[in-house]
């Protein structure tokens, strides 16, 4: 039985009628670029976060660094993120020209935390580093702990921008949602994300109007008026058929989001009697978003990785190598992060979808069980 990690094809299916429709309106209407579909996604966007305003741009990576620039960080600052995780937040904090420093996570969690983020503040600041903020990552859809962070950014005088590019639907143990706790939150409309677009697209979210303001003129040459430019800024808008999309969907988050936490709760009830280390998650009012679904397997996760494989079980190592020893970032000579490093070797994600069915859901635990039985 062949268990594909995302059915992309299959989730598409379900809502293919209402996003064509809404993508025929685009062609009749000709507007392609900004106009009324992205203000209302924005609107959308800005509710559902509770926060003021959202701006979208062409990609979550798009949405830290011009974050980033909106708060005049570049040359000369520093910026400290989990090296546990995807490569976008480091990168678009190295694209502004400030370095990024590496923080390890928290052993249960595999976040970054007030204690990891502090360590590296401190490391930065032996170097001589200008730490001017954090940009934590909500991991597989789980909340960094918002209140540290936020309390450990207030008393070092720095900003907070959270990467939320897997976390669109999650809510923090006192149910405010992903974006609503920094000075700006980033996402991604990644065609896999939890709401994804028919292509890449992004978003700034905050309530700071100031923020807001300055990364629409980023996002579109820094221009203030037609050819009157303040500054440089590039071509990074959200265009009107990928919200035309993402309208369409939006409506079916909320059933997504349901549908997701049935599947993770069936794992981890089941998943629950083998040696494994199951994911954590915040009891109500409090929510994971659940957009992967990750075990740690110490020891033996390349063996069970091979074993799912062999039964056309389809998973994902997120992430092989932390960013600290990424060959793009070895020049900065990071110490060891050792929880970071130990989770690279550990973590495998199993097959999470809205479209997973029982019946593939119930072979991925069998075949689980099967393997650890083998001894």
């Amino acid at each position: 039985m062949r268990v594909p990690f995302v059915d992309l094809a299959a989730q598409e299916a379900s809502v293919s009628e209402e996003v064509l429709a809404a993508v025929a309106a685009v062609a009749r209407s000709a507007e392609f670029v900004l106009g009324a579909r992205v203000e209302a996604f924005e609107t959308w966007l800005a509710q559902a976060c509770g926060v003021s305003h959202a701006v979208g741009v062409a990609s979550g990576t798009d949405a830290i660094e011009l974050a980033l620039r909106a708060l005049a960080i570049g040359p000369g600052d520093a910026v400290v993120t989990p090296a546990f995780s995807f490569i976008a937040a480091a990168e678009a904090i190295a694209a502004t020209g400030a370095r990024p420093v590496f923080c390890d996570v928290d052993v249960v969690t595999m976040n970054a935390n007030g204690r990891t983020m502090e360590h590296a503040i401190e490391r930065a600041r032996r170097a001589g580093l200008r730490v001017r903020a954090l940009v934590p990552v909500h991991l597989f859809g789980l909340l960094a702990p918002m209140e540290e962070l936020t309390a450990l950014a207030r008393r070092e005088g720095i900003a907070v921008i959270e990467d939320a590019a897997q976390a669109i639907g999650a809510r923090d143990t006192s149910g405010r949602p992903a974006g609503a706790a920094g000075n700006a939150a980033c996402f991604s409309f990644f065609p896999t994300k939890n709401i994804g677009a028919w292509g890449d697209g992004g978003a700034v979210v905050t309530s700071d109007a100031n923020i807001a303001a300055r990364v629409r003129r980023l996002r579109a040459h820094g221009a203030t008026s037609p050819f009157v430019h303040a500054e440089l800024g590039r071509n990074s808008r959200l265009d009107a058929l990928q919200a035309a999309v993402l309208l369409a969907k939006a409506r079916h988050l909320d059933a997504w989001q349901g549908e997701r936490a049935r599947l993770a709760k069936r794992y981890l009830r089941e998943l629950a009697r083998f040696p494994l280390a199951l994911p954590t998650h915040p009891g109500p009012p409090g929510a994971h978003a659940w957009h992967a679904f990750v075990v740690r397997v110490p020891d033996r996760r390349d063996g069970l990785a091979a074993w799912l494989r062999e039964h056309q079980i389809e998973t994902r190592v997120y992430y092989p190598v932390p960013l600290h020893r990424q060959a793009s970032f070895r020049a900065l000579e990071e110490p060891e992060l050792a929880v970071a490093e130990e989770r690279c070797r550990s973590a495998l994600a199993l097959p999470m979808s809205t479209t997973l069915t029982d019946e593939h859901q119930g072979w991925v635990i069998e075949q689980v069980g099967r393997f650890f039985e083998r001894g």
